[in-house]
Parts: structure tokens; C-alpha cells; sequence
């Protein structure tokens, strides 16, 4: 057999616009090819990946020749003490804050026109207090690699590059000193920090004696979770633990023991209390609950009767709107988990909660639905059963715009109409945004 494999290419480029992912756009020969680490308006040399034919190709900067006035120094350099800074996870680490939302605003608009073929010229705008970009992150997750050092993955590799503390995290999180913490056994250190106590959930299998040590080292102001003992599996999540799929069917998760402290933590957000499992789907940004929540709100209608909640995880924004309106609340998510605490946060409410999957469920009478699904978007059921449904207003929180284009394409195509478009820079010096869309008919 013939080796049709395209060897790597050392090439000089002129950058043309933003792309999806945090890449830039240029073109060599007439073939498109995505590029890490540039900007639009540079000439930079880059180094293609190797790989099978495919109408495009993928190349990182290796020198900038013409940089843009909106280039700052990496970022990535203050997470690392030795060697190479080029890990995942913070795509426009060498981009100005402010121009990183023009980038990400110009992409919104690009997904929405070309996939949802929709006119929509959606602005992106900080979260309230943002300094620098750098200090938010209150759910961290690092890889672990065979030495024991925890860090963060290379791009596109299963490569970890050794971290000195959590990169973006907000809090106690931030100032973990991870030089000193070596965990051979483990796979993957899962942080997450909420008023004055965080978690530690602790993935792999590692021995007694480096559980006691990572306890050892651990604040006493976090708890400490571990896999229980058991065959090691491997999850594809989005979203804090729900799946990436559209039918987000996959494997139970593994179960984990307590070795020290809670297995939940308490969000508080406009002085209502939430209780959320360590390992269950909380909004990352230390102001996106609070923010996003009161978008949501402002978005209902006065006289509004009856409100369903999609993707409702542990009732964040069904709950925050039932509260506001007194409107009787459904809610639909297929962990179960979640739902149990949902049901706990809303004690105090005429609420009703079901542990399926969105697909599978029958929507009551609602005047107004909520949802905020994972990064695959609501896609063809859901959206078909709101358009059936009675819902005249829908309020929808995406963090994804290209699932988000698809479904409004539908949304509207069934009678909707886009009242606002709002994105929302909740994820700082990365690639993505989340948005807010509300919807009439």
C-alpha cells in the first residue's frame, strides 16, 4: 500500500480573518489552512501537521514576521517554569483582551450567517469586573502524566505540559503550587471552588500512599474525592460532566468515595443557596450563574404562567425565573443526580423535575421554556417538540455557536422570531463565549 500520508511543511502566510476553535484563517496554494497562535493581519511562518489529504490543512506559528498591534506577550509563560508554554486551553493567550471579543464576535456572526444562514450582528461583551482575563475559572481540570506531574494537554495531543499552578483559575484554586504535588497512578485532578470551599475529585488509580500525600498537600478547606476501586474507564464529557453527544447516552460514571469532607458543594447566587455535586455541571465563570441567571429573568415576560427548563442540571436558571415570576416550574435533565438536587433547591417552590433524557420528554403547557444544553445543542427533536409545544417565549443559553446556528435556523424556521442576541465573554483568553438568545412568536 502506497503511503498517501502529507508530510509537514514549513511555509510563510499572510493571516486573513478568525476562525471557530481559536484559529486563524490563511491560504496557500488555494487550500485553506487553520493556524494557531496567529492573529489577522500577520505574516507569520508556521509548521503544518502531517496527516492524510484533506482539504485543508493545520499549521501552528513558529516566528512572527509582521505581528498585529493587538499582539501581547504569552500569557501561557506565567503557568510554567521551565520549557515549553504551549499548552491547550488558551487560544488567544497572546491576544489583547478586548480584541479576543472582537475575534470572538466576528466568529459568532460568521457561524450564525453560514450555518444558520441568520443576520445576526451579536456584539460580545465582558462579564462584569473582568480585569485581565486571567483570574476566573473556579472548575480546573489538569491531566497527569506517567512522571505524576499534573498540567495541561498540548493541542491535539495527549501530550501534558507541566503546569506551576491551575491556568485562568479564580480563588484558593489559583494558588495551589502544583510543582510540589507528584501523583503517579492518578489521570486527571479535577478542581472546583464555590464560596469558601472547594473539592478535589481525584481520577485514576493511585496507591494509598499517594492519596495520603495529595490530602497531605490539599487545603483543609477543600474536600477530597477519589474514584472508588474499579476497572478505569475513560469519559468524552462537555459541560462538567454531561456528554458531548446528541443523544448524550454513555456509560455510568464512575463512583466516587469521600476521603475527606462533602461530596457536594453550596453555589450562592443572588442570596439563594444551590447545592451542586463536586463532579455535577456548574457555569465556570465565577460571575456566569449570577449573570446569566439575571439575563434569563429580564428576558420573561410579565405575565408569564408556567415555565419549563431544559438541560436544567441542578436548577439554576428554572429556579431563579420560578422565583421571579411565582410561575409553577418543570424541569427536565437526564442525570439523575442532578435532578435530586434540583429538587432539594427547590423546596420552597411549586416545581416538578424529571430525570430523562430532553429527547424522550413530553413538554407540559408552558408559556415560556428555558434551556441550556451542552455543547451539542438541543438539535432536531428538542427543537421540533418547543416548536409543538405552547412556549411563547424561549430563552436559550448556548455555549457553543455552531450547534446554536443550527437550532435557531429551526427555532425560526417554526415560527420563532429573534427578539436579542447577546454573547457573553465567560471564558476569557479562550476560544469560547456564551450566549444568550430570546425568542418571540
Amino acid at each position: 500500500m502506497s503511503d498517501t500520508s502529507v508530510p509537514a511543511q514549513e511555509l510563510t502566510l499572510d493571516i486573513e480573518a478568525p476562525a471557530a476553535g481559536g484559529t486563524s484563517i490563511a491560504r496557500h496554494d488555494g487550500q485553506v489552512v487553520f493556524v494557531s497562535g496567529a492573529l489577522p493581519g500577520e505574516k507569520v511562518r508556521v509548521r503544518t501537521e502531517a496527516g492524510p489529504p484533506a482539504r485543508f490543512l493545520r499549521a501552528a506559528v513558529t516566528e512572527v514576521i509582521e505581528a498585529s498591534a493587538h499582539r501581547v506577550p504569552d500569557r501561557r509563560l506565567d503557568y510554567v517554569s521551565t520549557g515549553s508554554a504551549g499548552f491547550g486551553g488558551m487560544e488567544f493567550a497572546h491576544v489583547d483582551l478586548a480584541h479576543s471579543r472582537t475575534l470572538k464576535a466576528e466568529v459568532l456572526g460568521d457561524q450564525l450567517q453560514r450555518i444558520g444562514h441568520l443576520d445576526c450582528a451579536a456584539e460580545v461583551l465582558p462579564a462584569p469586573g473582568e480585569t485581565d482575563g486571567t483570574d476566573w475559572r473556579t472548575r480546573v481540570q489538569l491531566a497527569v502524566d506517567d512522571e505524576g506531574r499534573a498540567g495541561m494537554l498540548a493541542p491535539r495531543s495527549h501530550e501534558v505540559i507541566p503546569v506551576t499552578t491551575p491556568p485562568l483559575a479564580a480563588g484558593p484554586v489559583r494558588d495551589l503550587d502544583m510543582t510540589t504535588l507528584h501523583v503517579p497512578g492518578v489521570r486527571r485532578l479535577e478542581f472546583a471552588w464555590a464560596g469558601d470551599h472547594g473539592a478535589l475529585i481525584v481520577r485514576g488509580r493511585p496507591s494509598a500512599q499517594v492519596l495520603d500525600e495529595i490530602e497531605s498537600w490539599l487545603p483543609a478547606s477543600f474536600s477530597l474525592l477519589a474514584e472508588a476501586a474499579g476497572p478505569e474507564q475513560r469519559h468524552g464529557r462537555g459541560r462538567g460532566g454531561r456528554s458531548r453527544g446528541r443523544g448524550r447516552a454513555h456509560a455510568p460514571a464512575p463512583t466516587l468515595r469521600v476521603v475527606r469532607g462533602d461530596r457536594t458543594l453550596t453555589e450562592t447566587v443572588d442570596g439563594r443557596d444551590f447545592t451542586v455535586g463536586a463532579d455535577g455541571f456548574w457555569q465556570v465563570h465565577r460571575d456566569a450563574a449570577a449573570l446569566l441567571s439575571s439575563e434569563v429573568v429580564t428576558a420573561l415576560p410579565g405575565d408569564a404562567e408556567a415555565i419549563t427548563d431544559l438541560y436544567c442540571g441542578v436548577g439554576l436558571l428554572g429556579i431563579t425565573a420560578a422565583r421571579a415570576t411565582g410561575a409553577p416550574l418543570f424541569g427536565v435533565e437526564e442525570v439523575e443526580a442532578a435532578i435530586a438536587h434540583a429538587r432539594d433547591n427547590a423546596a420552597d417552590l411549586e416545581a416538578r423535575f424529571l430525570a430523562l433524557s430532553v429527547d424522550r420528554a413530553r413538554l407540559p403547557d408552558s408559556d415560556v421554556i428555558i434551556l441550556d444544553p451542552p455543547r451539542a445543542g438541543a438539535g432536531r427533536k428538542a427543537t421540533s417538540a418547543i416548536i409543538e409545544s405552547a412556549a411563547r417565549t424561549l430563552v436559550y443559553v448556548s455555549c457553543d455557536p455552531a450547534t446554536l446556528a443550527r437550532d435557531l435556523a429551526a427555532l425560526t424556521g417554526g415560527g420563532f422570531a429573534i427578539e436579542s442576541l447577546t454573547g457573553f465573554d465567560l471564558f476569557p483568553l479562550t476560544s469560547h463565549l456564551e450566549t444568550v438568545t430570546v425568542l418571540r412568536r
